[in-house]
């Protein structure tokens, strides 16, 4: 179709963003149903956490097809971010004084960084525990506030691979000049507001602190700061980029989600209180994704009435309710258009909760191998997907 602006839209999911890679290798590819069995180029990428990092290397690379760009962002998860023999880990974060570390002959390979990882594991920890102790004994609270106030997950994850990562495979000055679209998804520690980074913001070496804001899983990450800001996680508010596409003028959007429906996920005889937390994750998660879908059906349904009263000068009361309801957006912002929205969903719970950051080759093989088939089979009458 004339004047179509396709867009690939990234959710945040920790390890399940291979998922994210099987299926744009078949959009790509031209082998879903979903495109017309037509290779996708997308136009604009949008993305909220490891969605960002997927989203970011798909601009920044030169323009290839945009099958070599996924080709070439799969290799990065399974060379650079797997953890696979003869590694000293993965490539996105590591446990300060991990014993794992320290019996790995791959950790040894180059004794200078060996030694440096030790040291600054011990000067790391050391400081924790001198610094939690002392907030401890100085503290008035009640005792059980006091022995809440030691506990700090983050102090025990060195983030520094990560950063070498995107230092590797990120450079702002092609993001800044690339053809197409980056929008990347932060939450403000401070306000909670979503805040959108583009292209444009990819400069003075900002580029590698706004991917590490968006993946700040709070609690598990330190918040990153930016400017004058803390950002942390972009799946704090949004973990679905929707919105920034459709603003950016997206008509045909591909969503690829890493959670589950909630129908998929199976109910526990006796849930554990994790496993009924996740189920409530899961469910806000698509309460709020359904409100953005739906935002998206009444823009098409809006624009429908809106043609027929041209070609009619008349409307039944039913299209005159679809106009109504969306009316001050289509009026007030020109980039409301007619819009197709593709979604695609894991058909099964990826994995376990610890499986949010594990990154093992094994389990990305699976999952890049569990949306390719997604992809394959895409049906929208099952994805409920939004059609003009």
């Amino acid at each position: 179709m004339n004047g179509t602006k396709s867009a690939l839209v990234l959710s945040g999911g920790g390890a399940y963003g291979a998922f994210g890679i099987g299926v744009m290798k078949v959009l790509c590819a031209g082998a879903s149903p979903a495109t017309g069995y037509n290779p996708l180029q997308a136009d604009i990428f949008t993305g909220t956490s490891v969605g960002a990092f997927n989203a970011a290397v798909m601009v920044d690379q030169p323009d290839e097809t945009a099958l070599d760009r996924v080709l070439n962002l799969e290799r990065v998860w399974l060379n650079l971010m797997a953890d696979r023999p003869g590694k000293c880990g993965n490539g996105i974060f590591r446990l300060r004084g991990n014993p794992g570390d320290y019996v790995n002959p791959a950790c040894f390979t180059q004794p200078a960084a060996a030694a440096s990882r030790i040291a600054g594991d011990g000067l790391a920890i050391g400081s924790y525990l001198l610094g939690r102790t002392a907030n401890f004994l100085a503290s008035s609270a009640e005792l059980s506030n006091r022995f809440l106030g030691l506990i700090n997950t983050s102090s025990f994850i060195d983030e520094s691979p990560f950063h070498d990562l995107l230092n590797q495979v990120i450079d702002e000055n092609r993001i800044r000049r690339s053809p197409r679209v980056l929008q990347v998804v932060a939450t403000n520690w401070v306000t909670g507001q979503a805040l959108t980074f583009s292209n444009s913001d990819f400069e003075h070496d900002r580029g590698a602190r706004i991917i590490m804001a968006s993946t700040a899983i709070p609690g598990f990450f330190p918040p990153v700061a930016i400017d004058d800001s803390l950002f942390v996680d972009g799946g704090a508010v949004e973990n679905t980029p929707l919105s920034p596409a459709i603003e950016a003028g997206a008509t045909e959007l591909h969503v690829i989600y890493l959670d589950p429906q909630p129908r998929f996920i199976p109910l526990k005889a006796e849930p554990n209180t994790v496993d009924t937390m996740l189920r409530v994750y899961y469910l806000m998660q698509a309460s709020k994704l359904n409100e953005d879908i739906e935002t998206a059906r009444w823009i098409n349904n809006g624009l429908r009435a809106l043609n027929h009263y041209q070609e009619n000068t008349s409307w039944s009361q039913e299209q005159a309710r679809d106009f109504v309801r969306v009316a001050y957006k289509i009026l007030s912002d020109t980039i409301y258009r007619p819009l197709t929205i593709h979604r695609y969903f894991p058909t099964m719970v990826l994995g376990t909760q610890l499986d949010l950051v594990n990154f093992s080759l094994g389990r990305i093989t699976d999952m890049i191998a569990e949306g390719e088939r997604v992809a394959l089979v895409h049906d929208c009458a099952t994805n409920e997907c939004v059609l003009p």
